[in-house]
């Protein structure tokens, strides 16, 4: 029988149980039983004593020593006594049973002593000459108040001492009964509880290896019937677990079949693609770089797929800088336009855009980045601006020939009478008034042409558009007064100062409102508007975006408005809707809002009216002292 098995444990801790309730049991008794003996012992030597005191009482008055004698000898008879023995008041020996020489001799030793003193009843342990342990009982013998004498009996104590024995050896032998008894039914308990549970671990080892056909029958109604019930329902969970496991390691493999097949798909679909593609994990670390991404970086993705983005692109950080702010904010950024500087050193324009990944739940997986070769577009547009620049060119010519062709009629047909009619008075009245007018004509469409060709000798100062415009609606007063327009202003309050050439500015306004007035000769409204604005270009990344801080001047006028047909080319030089117009105003407008940075644009609706804006940028920090700004608004 192992140690460790659960049978043996139950047997010993039973025993131990047993053995531990039984010694605790057996001290009690042992110490009860000693106790009443002993009580009992010295009960009957306190009678014995006083007995004897009480016979003793009249000899010891008289004197009569051989009554005292007899009773000493009487009461020495009985059993367990040692000896008897009467003092008279001295303490001298007045009867002794065992040592009648000794009488009228005072006995020696402490036990003696103490006897001869007693007042009351004094029990003393002592052991005699002859080694015999015996209780000795002093009883004092008072008559009136006065002690006439002590009795003392010694009771042996060996028959008390036989009496504990025997009581201890049958306390011991109920103990081995108890314990044999116990034992054995301990042995039973064990067996019926370890064999079940003996089952079981068998049962659950085989198991273990795989033999879930084991059964464990119930033989009893107890919890161990109840944990065999448990242990059948387990295997057959366990057998059903495992057709369930099967199954879906079946579809495992088969999904894991289709995924390889989707990934094979997948990096062909990547592979087939024109655009680079490029992907990032969470960390920022590069996942995915399919061939014309290699391509266009000269890296492969061995090289850098782990790698930090901003480290493996690191020729290009405005590429890791929009892939990271993609991965910060969750928010697409489309059509950026780049120059990708490449491993070898070279660099080839592309457009990228970036957006969150996203798992089948929601959940985050990174940023992917696709980005597009723009030199073939590069190209084009290169190309397709030098046909507009020839064909510019020709509209140009076209227009620049038209107006030149008039006065030049003019011009020469005056040359061809002059040598005939130079004498007409009213000829040359008339050739002094015409030939140069024509010329300062053609003078002037000379001098805006070279104005739209040459670069700008800008005066910057800073102008509060609210009073230039104030000062154009001065300019074409008498002309707003004679149409019966109507002039609406709507400036916004706070609107800063714009850095700019006041003259040159003007000339653009003063352009836009005669071109609205022209528009309503029949009369209607004139609206001029001036706010400003602060804005971030959503193309560029938050850390690389300044604040877009911009000035809009707006014209608006209620007449016939533009035709859809000539949107296209209304800033084109020599190209006009009015009669009498060379068509250079808004193209020279145009110039001068682009040198100063900003952009002009029209719009005009199907029922009429046309809204020219233009789009200025704000300086820094307006200066302390706004003098000059006066002198440039007026």
């Amino acid at each position: 029988m192992k140690l460790r098995s659960l049978r043996t444990k139950l047997l010993l801790g039973t025993l131990l149980v047993i053995a531990f309730v039984m010694t605790a049991v057996m001290v009690v008794v042992d110490h009860r039983q000693r106790a009443a003996i002993i009580a009992e012992v010295q009960r009957r030597g306190e009678v014995i004593a006083r007995n004897l005191a009480a016979i003793s009482y009249g000899p010891l008055l008289l004197y009569n020593y051989t009554a005292l004698e007899q009773n000493v000898a009487r009461v020495a008879g009985e059993a367990d006594v040692v000896y008897a023995l009467v003092l008279d008041a001295d303490g001298r020996v007045a009867a002794h049973s065992r040592d009648p020489e000794r009488v009228g001799a005072v006995l020696e030793g402490l036990v003696h002593r103490r006897a001869a003193l007693a007042s009351e009843l004094l029990v003393q342990e002592t052991v005699t000459s002859r080694g015999e342990a015996i209780y000795d009982f002093a009883v004092p013998v008072q008559v009136e108040g006065r002690k006439w004498g002590t009795i003392r009996v010694g009771l042996s104590k060996q028959r008390m001492e036989a009496e504990i024995g025997r009581t201890r050896l049958e306390l011991g032998a109920l103990t081995l009964v108890v314990l044999l008894l116990g034992g054995l039914a301990a042995a039973l308990v064990a067996r019926r509880i370890a064999r079940p549970v003996q089952r079981l671990a068998e049962g659950a080892a085989a198991i273990s290896r795989g033999e879930l056909a084991q059964r464990i029958e119930p033989t009893t109604a107890d919890e161990i019937g109840g944990l065999a019930a448990a242990f059948n329902h387990m295997a057959v969970q366990l057998v059903q677990q495992r057709g369930a496991l099967e199954d879906a390691n079946a579809e495992l493999q088969r999904h894991v079949v289709e995924l390889v097949d989707l990934k094979s798909y997948t990096d062909n679909i990547l592979a087939s693609l024109t655009n680079g593609i490029v992907s990032v994990d969470l960390d920022g670390r590069v996942v995915t770089l399919n061939p014309v991404a290699e391509l266009l970086t000269g890296f492969f993705k061995g090289e850098v797929a782990g790698r930090y983005c901003s480290e493996a692109f690191a020729h290009t950080p405005e590429l890791s800088d929009i892939l990271m702010e993609t991965l910060v904010s969750r928010t697409a950024i489309p059509n950026v336009p780049l120059t990708l500087r490449r491993r070898n050193g070279s660099t080839v324009p592309i457009e990228l855009s970036t957006a969150p990944l996203k798992g089948g739940e929601g959940k985050d997986l990174g940023v992917i980045g696709v980005f597009r070769d723009l030199t073939l577009v590069r190209q084009l547009e290169h190309d397709l601006r030098r046909s507009d620049q020839l064909a510019a060119l020709g509209t140009l010519a076209a227009g620049l020939a038209h107006e030149i062709k008039n006065p030049l009629t003019s011009l020469l047909t005056f040359t061809r009478h002059l040598e005939r009619r130079f004498d007409d008075p009213h000829f040359r009245e008339k050739f002094h008034s015409v030939v140069p007018r024509e010329l300062e004509r053609i003078n002037g469409i000379v001098e805006r042409l070279l104005e739209l060709a040459r670069p700008a000798r800008m005066s910057l100062t800073l102008v509060r558009l609210p009073a230039l415009l104030d000062r154009v609606v001065e300019l074409y007063a008498n002309q707003i007064e004679a149409r019966q327009v109507v002039v609406v202003r709507e400036y916004a309050r706070d609107v800063p100062p714009v850095q700019a050439d006041a003259e040159a500015l003007y000339r653009v306004a003063v352009n836009l409102v005669a071109n609205a007035l022209d528009a309503m000769e029949g009369g209607g409204r004139l609206t001029l508007r001036v706010w400003w604005s602060e804005s971030r270009d959503p193309l560029l990344p938050s850390r690389r975006r300044p604040p877009d801080r911009r000035v809009k001047l707006e014209v608006e006028d209620t007449g016939p408005g533009i035709p859809p047909s000539a949107g296209d080319r209304i800033f084109t030089p020599f190209y006009t809707t009015k009669e009498g117009g060379t068509g250079i105003g808004l193209a020279l407008a145009h110039k001068i809002v682009e040198e100063h940075g900003g952009t002009i644009v029209f719009r005009s609706g199907r029922a009429g009216g046309t809204v020219f804006t233009v789009v200025l940028p704000l300086v820094a920090e307006v200066p302390v002292d706004p003098g000059p700004v006066g002198e440039a608004g007026r």
